[in-house]
């Protein structure tokens, strides 16, 4: 800006600040964003104390609704004009002021606010009450008129001495109370409502002062009042109850201003009251039911929020093909509104913090991201939503949110209402149980629409689970009901007069109200569409609004609708007066506490609320507390409530300030609710956490938290101890892991036997177990090994001896590093499995060689001449003789993998099947698995993996060719197949050793080695 634009503005607000007219700025969220010195000094206020200040605060609540006027006005782009408007002083009193309020504009000509140039048009003294005197005429003075009329020389002071004057006939004429006093005080005309209202001829009223007509305290104040206007000539205006002399009692407003006679000096005082009480009666009613709105508002526990447009937008009347950019306008126009305490701890941010930042990508939708979601509120006028929203601190939160919008009169969208509640520990409930999982899955579905068909008879033929969920009945009992039976306000020839009307014209959209099974109402909306077809079908679609309709009815501000809400709420409910005494409870607070609204109401809270912490020390009145720090005060956990009863219940509890409209505090609210049930849900699911299923131990999340405060729940020396399972992979393959869960059951049995309760045992993997041996020293430490030793070998599973390495470490002082302790127990673990682990693993094959024996004789005689055969061909090709021994052990173990194998497989006598061919040919893959994982078999587990494999690569399972099947597997190929043609099976025939042959040659070249078959045929057979 140049130094000229910079004199220029300076001029400009030098100009409005030392100005005499009072001069404000308001922006479009109504908040103050400039005074003067004037508008400061006539209303009391400190340039700190309106600086962005709501206007509303300094407006009194009679001008509210004029003001939200205005603003509709500007925000519509239309001039306000000259306004009278009704402010609160800071002394608290009220004054009129008047003037031109006109729109405000940034330099692009966009509205962005209001600026007024008001002048102080009437003072507004208390409210006080007056009761008109029954007193008879001759009691009252003379009247002093004709005295004084030489005094004035006013045609109109004689014009209004003469009642028959048409100055008289026209204030008689006039509907509202009219008078007028000289400036002694004495009254010098009225008309005839206002001689009424005294219950007195106008005779004896003119000429008369105020001490003749009322009481010496009223007239008092009368007088002073006229003084105050003589002192400052600046009208006043008074509001009082009236108690007339027949008991009835109305409210007046007054005006009195001063009056100027023709050469301009001052005569008197002209009054003009107007009966308001209507207007009053139902000022009284709004406040009233204002606070209870703001009950609501501000002390839900859950997040609520305004926000409004600038302008109204008729959405409904938007071409398609200009919603989308229409969508993102009204996005960047919602700016807040209103607020309330539970989103500011919601989401751990101040007001100004939320004002500042973008609205609709904050706690709506992203412009960009979330506009199908704004898209999708406009066109139902409400959503459901679930989303995870980040916190200041950077918390993860999970929100559900509700949102509705807001229609002016003419049904133009003005505002979006929002509601946020904290669903975090309901998600978390969901994830930690498959239980918690369900029945979330289940409120989720029931808050889906429902959805029936009927048929021309308005009989139901289809229906589903969402509206059974609504209206309690079952499928099967909808199915054939008429739909009267369960929807009212509609007898059956409307019903079908508006089905009929519905087949005219398509389709149609409305509310109504449908009756549960059990009886009880709610609310609905309902989108009907006709289904042409063989029979015509009305679809129904169906929401339940109810609690919409609740929301609806609390902005018609209906205070008695609103108590029967708070009566019915899920939570209880207790409010207090400003001294910490009950005054309401709803149902579910006299069910906890065991008093009912009638035995509570005026005692002080902590005897109906008897509430003390795990320790047993007793909280005092939390409703005094709230009232005292002026901020809500919650008491979430281990509290417990003493009911009347003598019961002990764990709840859970907040209690915030309720505030007046002068922002004094009036009362408290108190909200609690029954956690018992859940502390026991949550505290089974976290033991669930820290135990690992199959044997019941610790696990190693419980194993890390124990670790984290080793220092504080254990004793040195502490020794740490390692115990590894040996073979339970070779187990699980061979035996199956139901046998492996019951030799990790075993295991876990024999370690609980022979330690200590305060010893911690934990399953921290598959094989592996951890103990943790609190004033355990070395020796202690080799003597707990030498007993699980000792019960481990006598315990058996299957046939199978449980066999454990075992490796432990002391940690003697604090100072050491636990990490180390452990990684030395670790390894001397391993050490321990290297010298005994395979040797367990090796007696296991040799079980798993018998058991396949067993489980077949013929297949121990087949083993032992493959094993012959095939020991003669390798000395026939001359290997050496580690090589012949190879052989020998492969020969003996190929087919290991068998015992994997049905024994009615093995020895069917009939043609197998797919299915059993699929098994029996994985044997091969089955007995590479066993033998690769014992180091004395592992070099011959490629070897019978490989015997079944073609010559030519026709074979399985990997189908190699030639030279790639390993030579001992070309070996073994040849005599297992000879010894199953010619060996003696109880299944099947035998063949000769001729045909045999003919068959090994025959399939020389294709299935086995040509080379390997000649030398085998030659050389062995002979």
């Amino acid at each position: 800006m140049e130094r000229a634009d910079l004199t220029t503005s300076f001029t400009y607000k030098n100009i409005m600040d030392y100005s005499s007219t009072m001069i404000q700025s308001v922006d479009l969220e109504c908040n103050l964003i400039y005074t003067n010195e004037a508008w400061r000094d006539t209303l009391g206020y400190s340039p700190a104390q309106v600086e962005r200040r709501s206007l509303f605060s300094v407006l009194s609540s009679k001008s509210h609704k004029t003001y939200q006027n205005i603003m509709s006005m500007v925000r519509s782009g239309k001039e306000p004009g000259n306004q009278d408007l009704i402010y609160l002083m800071k002394s608290g009193k009220e004054t009129v002021l008047s003037g031109m309020i006109s729109l405000m504009k940034d330099h692009e000509g966009e509205v962005i606010g209001t600026t007024g140039f008001l002048k102080l048009s009437a003072y507004i003294d208390e409210p006080f009450d007056m009761k008109i005197p029954d007193r008879g005429i001759e009691q009252r003075a003379h009247s002093v008129v004709k005295d004084m009329k030489t005094k004035y020389g006013s045609d109109m002071l004689m014009g209004l001495e003469d009642l028959e004057s048409p100055i008289n006939r026209f204030l008689d004429s006039i509907y509202d109370l009219v008078f007028f006093k000289d400036v002694d005080g004495y009254y010098r005309g009225c008309n005839n409502n206002f001689a009424a209202l005294l219950n007195l001829p106008k005779e004896k009223i003119i000429g008369y002062t105020d001490y003749d007509l009322y009481p010496d305290a009223i007239a008092d104040l009368f007088r002073e009042k006229d003084a105050l206007i003589l002192k400052d000539l600046t009208p006043r205006k008074n509001e009082e109850w009236v108690t007339l002399s027949d008991g009835t009692k109305s409210f007046l407003e007054t005006l009195k201003t001063p009056y100027w006679g023709p050469n301009n000096e001052l005569t008197g005082f002209l009054g003009i009251s107007r009966d308001i009480t209507e207007r009053k009666l139902a000022e009284d009613k709004l406040a009233e039911n204002e606070m209870w709105l703001n009950i609501y508002f501000t002390q839900s526990n859950n997040a609520k929020f305004f926000l409004m447009l600038d302008h109204p937008v008729s959405w409904k009347e938007v071409p398609e093909n200009n919603r989308d950019q229409v969508l993102k306008e009204i996005c960047r126009n919602l700016k807040i509104n209103r607020i309330n305490p539970a989103l500011l701890d919601l989401y751990g941010i101040t007001e100004e913090e939320i004002r500042n930042e973008k609205v609709p990508a904050s706690i709506l939708c992203d412009p960009e991201e979330g506009i199908e979601e704004l898209k999708a509120l406009l066109d139902q006028s409400n959503l459901r939503v679930v989303f995870e929203k980040e916190r200041k601190d950077g918390k993860e939160i999970a929100i559900a949110g509700d949102y509705m919008c807001l229609y002016d009169d003419q049904e133009h969208l003005i505002g979006i209402f929002g509601n946020h509640r904290d669903i975090t520990k309901e998600v978390l409930s969901e994830k930690e149980t498959k239980e918690r999982e369900l029945y979330l899955r289940t409120v989720l579905e029931t808050t889906r629409d429902g959805y029936y068909a009927l048929d021309e008879e308005l009989k139901i033929i289809d229906v589903n689970e969402a509206y059974c969920g609504m209206c309690g009945y079952t499928k099967e009992e909808l199915i054939g009901m008429s739909i009267m039976k369960h929807t009212i306000m509609e007898d059956a020839k409307s019903a079908r007069e508006k089905a009929q009307r519905i087949y005219e014209r398509g389709s149609e959209l409305f509310e109504s109200r449908h009756r549960k099974k059990d009886g009880t109402i709610f609310d609905v909306e309902v989108s009907v569409s006709t289904l042409e077809g063989k029979e015509r079908k009305l679809i129904h679609f169906i929401r339940d609004i109810t609690e919409r309709k609740q929301l609806e009815s609390y902005f018609l501000i209906e205070k008695d609708l609103f108590k029967n809400t708070i009566h019915s709420a899920a939570d209880a409910v207790i409010s207090t007066d400003s001294y910490g005494n009950v005054v309401i409870m709803n149902n579910m607070a006299e069910t906890f506490t065991g008093w009912t609204q009638e035995e509570a109401k005026g005692r002080p809270l902590e005897e109906v609320l008897h509430i003390h912490d795990q320790h047993g020390n007793h909280f005092t009145n939390i409703a005094r507390e709230s009232m005292r720090s002026r901020n809500k005060v919650e008491l979430v956990e281990d509290y417990r409530l003493l009911t009347k009863g003598h019961e002990e219940v764990f709840i859970e509890l907040s209690a915030a300030p309720i505030t007046g409209s002068e922002n004094e505090i009036i009362g408290a609210v108190v909200i609690f609710k029954d956690i018992t049930r859940r502390r026991e849900e949550m505290k089974n699911i976290e033991d669930l956490s820290y135990r690992d299923a199959l044997t019941g131990l610790f696990n190693r999340r419980y194993l890390n938290e124990a670790v984290k405060s080793i220092s504080d729940i254990l004793s040195l020396p502490l020794t740490v101890m390692v115990v590894d399972v040996n073979g339970l992979k070779l187990t699980n393959d061979a035996f199956g892991h139901a046998t492996g869960d019951k030799l990790l059951k075993e295991v876990a049995t024999i370690i609980k036997e022979v330690t200590r309760q305060e010893d911690v045992v934990c399953r921290t993997g598959g094989d592996e177990f951890i103990l943790l041996l609190p004033n355990s020293d070395r020796a202690q430490a080799k003597a707990l090994k030498d007993r699980i030793v000792s019960l481990a070998s006598k315990t058996k599973v299957d046939s199978l001896s449980v066999s454990l390495a075992i490796g432990y470490s002391v940690m003697r002082r604090a100072e050491e590093d636990f990490d180390d302790v452990f990684t030395e127990a670790d390894n001397n673990m391993y050490r321990n499995k290297l010298r005994y682990g395979q040797t367990i693993k090796r007696k296991t094959i040799d079980k798993l060689l018998n058991k396949l024996n067993r489980k077949n004789h013929e297949m121990f005689q087949h083993n032992r001449e493959v094993t012959e055969y095939a020991e003669k061909l390798g000395m026939a090709m001359g290997l050496k003789e580690n090589v012949i021994e190879d052989l020998r052990l492969a020969a003996r173990l190929h087919d290991i993998g068998k015992v994997m194998v049905s024994k009615d497989i093995l020895q069917k006598a009939g043609k197998l099947t797919d299915k059993e061919i699929s098994q029996i040919r994985k044997h091969s893959e089955i007995g590479y698995q066993l033998l690769k994982e014992v180091d004395d078999y592992k070099h011959l587990a490629e070897i019978v993996l490989s015997h079944h494999e073609w010559y030519n690569g026709n074979g399985y399972p990997r189908k190699l060719k030639g030279e790639e099947i390993p030579l001992l597997s070309r070996i073994i190929a040849v005599a297992d197949s000879y010894e199953t043609m010619t060996g003696i099976r109880g299944y099947r025939t035998s063949i000769t050793k001729e045909e045999a042959v003919a068959e090994l040659k025959s399939c020389a070249g294709t299935q086995f080695d040509p080379v390997i078959v000649d030398l085998f045929v030659d050389q062995v057979l002979g």
